[in-house]
């Protein structure tokens, strides 16, 4: 297991200062020991890429990359693919772009195809943790060319899986706990909260449930009356929470795994005759640039880091090291970057330190 990040590890220590004045430090501290716990590498992974890549290096040849990527048309896909984009600028590579839009299906189809095809190295983002495990062992590892892994974790690994030239990414188990953990702890007294997640089923909707569940058991002031599947919809958000304030008007803290989603949260409390921010709590994900925007309005009270175009980008710059004979073999943690370790240092966004984290790429 590797190492959440620093900037991870700020915000769980300054959370941790406050709630301890709360009364409700222990479960805080157990979520900072569980990450001094999980500690490894990974900081070190982050400052090697960040080392090679302001070598500004020419490669010695022009690569062919495969992107074989589990996204369809949205804006996190979008910025992640103006990333890599931003890469190839740099390093001067072609790349080809597989999308399996959400549908392993397909992406095993477009894996086997691009290995036909024959390519460098490959990008590889996981349309779903367990069939990208197989697509891994059975059909990438095997090569000779190296493949970085970006997006999501697989083969039941918490981060990093042994083969892989690198991983990059920030959406793990942990990433989510820490999330949720900051948001139930603002419940210094009694609360009730409702959540509204993405696609059921979907890797991503596993790590937020057992997020959800591992807060309410750290947490105990704060009782979940109302969990729910949004899709990343803003409008199944609005009637998911509209019909949550009906059947629990008192309810004052709402977690929400994305800052488009949230503003459907934001209309239902307006909506209820109450003020978003103030009445009922909004603890979101994403950190673009409109969610970035409500925190330091007022209306969200909180947004986690997430980094499409960074993450895309040094994927990228992890495999043309790999391909030059530098591999990281290991996990990079997002909130190890310069997005987040020299702006807020923290994935934890808020009113108070929402100008430190620089212009959002989407």
């Amino acid at each position: 297991m590797k190492s959440l990040g620093k900037g991870v590890r700020r915000v769980l220590a300054g959370s941790l200062t406050a709630a301890l004045a709360l009364g409700v430090g222990v479960a805080l501290l157990a979520t900072l020991d569980a990450t001094r716990a999980e500690a490894g590498d990974a900081a070190a992974n982050a400052k090697k890429i960040l080392e090679f890549d302001a070598r500004n290096i020419t490669p010695s040849k022009e690569y062919r990359i495969a992107y074989l990527t589990e996204c369809g048309q949205n804006p996190y896909c979008s910025a992640r693919r103006a990333g890599l984009e931003a890469a190839a600028q740099k390093y001067g590579f072609a790349y080809k772009r597989f999308a399996a839009n959400f549908n392993p299906a397909t992406q095993i189809k477009q894996v086997q195809n691009a290995i036909t095809e024959g390519f460098d190295g490959y990008l590889f983002a996981p349309t779903a943790a367990a069939p990208a495990c197989s697509m891994w062992k059975r059909h990438l590892e095997p090569l000779d060319e190296p493949t970085v892994s970006l997006d999501l974790p697989m083969c039941d690994d918490a981060d990093y899986s042994a083969g892989l030239a690198a991983t990059v990414t920030m959406q793990r188990q942990a990433y989510y706990n820490a999330h949720v953990d900051h948001a139930l702890a603002s419940c210094t007294e009694p609360c009730k909260v409702a959540a509204v997640g993405g696609f059921v089923g979907s890797d991503l909707f596993g790590f937020w449930e057992k997020a959800i569940q591992q807060g309410a058991e750290k947490f105990p002031n704060a009782e979940i009356v109302v969990d729910q599947p949004a899709n990343f919809d803003p409008r199944v958000a609005l009637e998911k929470i509209q019909n949550a304030l009906l059947a629990h008007p008192d309810i004052t803290v709402i977690l929400s795994s994305w800052d488009d989603m949230s503003r459907g949260v934001e209309q239902a409390i307006e909506a209820a005759g109450k003020t978003p921010g103030t009445d009922v709590r909004i603890y979101s994900i994403g950190a673009t640039k409109d969610g970035i925007a409500k925190v330091q309005a007022g209306v969200y009270n909180e947004t986690t880091v997430l980094l499409p175009w960074e993450e895309s980008y040094y994927a990228a710059v992890a495999l043309i090291a790999a391909l030059e004979g530098e591999p990281i073999n290991g996990y990079i943690n997002e909130a190890d970057l310069p997005a987040v370790a020299d702006g807020p240092g923290t994935i934890i966004i808020t009113k108070e330190n929402a100008d430190t984290m620089g212009e959002p790429k989407y």
